[in-house]
């Protein structure tokens, strides 16, 4: 496989034994790699945003997180992510990880096997639901790291565990490849394709994004739709009605499991690094107001947003459960 995604490979010399490493290795290709003793030295380089490289490296920290409060729970008492990988391959100009994150490189820990047996310190006091795919768009580097994979076998295997897989990639070939469990949700972000044009660079269209959902739900998976974050352009009310629509009529055999909506929102953190970085940028420049640490859209805005997607839900999706953030 090319690696023709990443200006260069990275490996962290405590990770250079790793049998994930050597297989991410063997899957680029066997490119030409640098040694270096902390994946930060790279990640957080003051040039980090010049290009885009792959680092291999051991996570030295917590490896299961609780669950921000502007993330969906589900329902979910004891709500998690995992930052197994961090950084996306797509370039989406809301994303909070453009905040969050210093550049474009994309950190894989290869550790994998430490992750999970955190997780299973906490299983063993109660069910968990976990994220494993808010960091980083899981689906669309599978290719590369195989952690969908993981996470599916991992999950089939314990019945203490529920994941979600969040995504944007239009893949179809992997899901009838993988292993089938009720409790791994392929979340689908869809948006309209002047929101992805617009905002959402690297990412396919909707069609796409929707042929991946049937594609999912066809092999066996639980499948979750995810209209959010809605952003705020002129003509919402149309280009949001016609994404719901149309995915309607072309998921009208699917059985949706539920479905996601919410306004954009952000850690005021991470809107303050992005308003700097990008002084140009329409979304990290809007007069947001400042609630609880977060930034939002006002009330007026959010609400009218949220309860229109609401009505065209219950017209185009009756009886599918839908989750609201707020």
């Amino acid at each position: 496989m090319s690696h023709a995604l990443f200006d260069k490979v990275y490996v962290e010399k405590r990770a250079s034994k790793d049998t994930v490493t050597g297989r991410i290795l063997e899957r680029l290709g066997d490119p030409e790699r640098e040694y270096i003793d902390h994946y930060k030295d790279v990640f957080d380089a003051k040039d980090a945003y010049a290009g885009r490289s792959l680092i291999l490296a051991h996570n030295p920290g917590k490896r299961i997180y609780e669950g921000a409060p502007v993330c969906q729970s589900f329902g979910n008492k004891h709500f998690y992510y995992s930052p197994c990988v961090m950084n996306c391959i797509y370039d989406c100009e809301y994303c909070f990880l453009k905040g969050m994150y210093p550049g474009k490189n994309i950190c894989i820990f290869t550790d994998i096997e430490e992750t999970f047996a955190e997780l299973e310190k906490i299983e063993k006091k109660h069910d968990a639901y976990v994220c494993a795919s808010y960091n980083t768009d899981l689906v669309a580097l599978e290719d590369v790291a195989g952690y969908v994979e993981k996470w599916c076998e991992k999950t089939a295997a314990d019945e203490r565990l529920t994941t979600e897989i969040r995504t944007k990639c239009s893949r179809t070939d992997i899901y009838e490849k993988l292993p089938v469990s009720e409790r791994l949700i392929f979340a689908f972000t869809v948006s309209p394709d002047e929101i992805a044009k617009g905002y959402e660079k690297g990412t396919p269209n909707a069609a796409g994004r929707l042929k991946a959902v049937k594609a999912a739900a066809a092999a066996g998976f639980p499948v979750r739709l995810c209209f959010d974050p809605m952003i705020y352009v002129r003509n919402w009310r149309e280009i949001y009605t016609e994404m719901v629509r149309r995915a309607s009529e072309e998921l009208r055999p699917v059985n949706v499991r539920d479905i996601s909506i919410g306004t954009f929102r952000i850690s005021d953190q991470y809107l303050k690094n992005m308003r700097k970085k990008y002084p140009d940028s329409q979304i990290a420049q809007y007069p947001y107001i400042i609630d609880k640490g977060y930034g939002r859209y006002p009330d007026k805005v959010a609400d009218a947003m949220e309860d229109y997607m609401k009505e065209l839900l219950d017209s185009f999706f009756k009886d599918v459960p839908v989750f609201c953030w707020r």
